[in-house]
């Protein structure tokens, strides 16, 4: 049994829409590791009047207005989500319940992937000039017959016929109690607002979530740094496996680590270069040239990937070569045949994130190893089933590509 996220969201929600977005770009790495996504359309209003924390819209308080409109265009601008400002009317077209009621017939009568390209131009509608009133039925039946599947990734085929539209504004009333119930439900669970996420483990244990980045997803990067901070142990335990010569190796022996850039620049600077180990950047600045000689306090400069391993492989004292970010030199890296073996700090909270591991380790190509064989290559004791470090805990992983 794989995991679950269940996505409560309301139309007029612009942070249901980003949580939309943000699940619907990695519903195929989340489906590769086993988890379903199930989106459900529920009432924001009534989640609002039925909410026993006395519940007002974020716009009644000045300061959060402020700030929440500056924060959607972030949120847009990182999702590719089209954003112009809320709509004028917002209080009117708030009720919803039809298009809700809309939603659910479509997603009781027709295949998942309409219902989805559904969803979004629903949200196209209300989010973008003219923001149509989905509540009024001829702004709605005209909405409907304009969807396509294009916004969604498709070619630009129309969802439904007029016959169909007819079918689903008169199929409205038959979801009456399923909005009202799942609305209900919602607050049961404790939402307070939209999206509301309850991602269930495969273990059976869930937890719930408010806005968006409530998914595992492989993130390893937030504005150029890494999104988590305070994990002091995990920081340590990668110095030591970076710095450990493999037992074969001469005494005078020491490892290289390769990286970009912008990891060079993440790098506090009391601690560049990373000691004891022989620190190659890639820039695109650097000479065209392998370097003679080096200072010690500077790394090796270089403009590729090819040039830093031609470096490292003729450095006589080069026990092991570590490639440790960011985004594209790992891409590049494991594109290579040499590149065989990953060291992964698998991180068990979600973050928000805008750089992503790439590679999928469960496309069948890769084996994670067991935690005996990952202590004997790093030299390292690791704690079975993970560590929990500054409220967030992870794991410790070896993976290697098959043969």
């Amino acid at each position: 049994m794989g995991g679950r996220i269940d996505c409560y969201l309301d139309i007029v929600s612009f942070y249901s829409y980003v949580g939309y977005a943000d699940l619907r770009q990695n519903m195929g790495k989340l489906a590769a590791h086993g988890v379903q996504v199930n989106f459900i359309p529920v009432f924001l209003g009534g989640i609002m009047q039925t909410s026993d924390l006395g519940n007002r819209p974020p716009w009644i308080l000045k300061a959060k207005g402020k700030y929440l409109a500056n924060d959607s265009f972030r949120a847009a601008e990182r999702l590719g989500v089209p954003y112009q400002g809320s709509p004028p009317d917002i209080v009117a077209i708030a009720k919803t319940v039809s298009p809700l009621r809309a939603l659910h017939f479509i997603k009781e009568n027709y295949p998942e992937s309409t219902y989805l390209a559904a969803i979004r131009s629903l949200f196209h509608k209300i989010w973008l000039p003219p923001h149509v009133n989905l509540a009024e039925d001829e702004k709605l039946i005209a909405a409907l017959k304009e969807a396509t599947d294009e916004l969604d990734g498709g070619s630009g085929k129309k969802l439904f016929s007029d016959e169909d539209v007819e079918k689903i504004m008169n199929g409205r009333e038959s979801m009456k109690e399923r909005v009202k119930d799942l609305t209900g439900e919602a607050v049961q669970k404790g939402a307070f607002g939209a999206p509301w996420l309850i991602v269930t483990r495969d273990d059976g244990k869930s937890e719930a979530f408010f806005g968006i980045a409530a998914t595992r997803n492989m993130g390893i990067g937030l504005h150029g740094t890494m999104p988590w901070q305070g994990l002091r142990k995990e920081m340590k335990y990668f110095a030591r496996v970076t710095t450990r010569v493999p037992p074969q190796a001469p005494s005078s022996s020491i490892n290289a680590v390769i990286m970009g850039r912008k990891t060079w620049d993440s790098i506090p600077t009391k601690f560049r270069p990373l000691k004891d180990r022989l620190n190659i950047v890639i820039s695109r600045s650097a000479p065209s040239k392998l370097p003679e000689t080096i200072e010690p306090s500077e790394p090796v400069r270089v403009q590729s990937l090819e040039l830093a391993l031609q470096y490292a492989r003729t450095h006589s004292d080069v026990g092991r070569i570590f490639v440790i970010g960011g985004a594209q030199i790992y891409d590049a890296a494991l594109r290579l045949p040499e590149a065989r073996r990953i060291l992964l700090t698998s991180i068990e909270r979600d973050f928000d994130c805008d750089t992503f591991f790439s590679v999928d380790l469960k496309d069948g190509s890769w084996e994670r190893k067991s935690r005996e064989e990952l202590q004997e290559w790093t030299g390292e004791d690791v704690e079975e089933g993970g560590q929990e470090e500054a409220g967030t805990k992870y794991e410790f992983q070896m993976w290697e590509k098959h043969d």
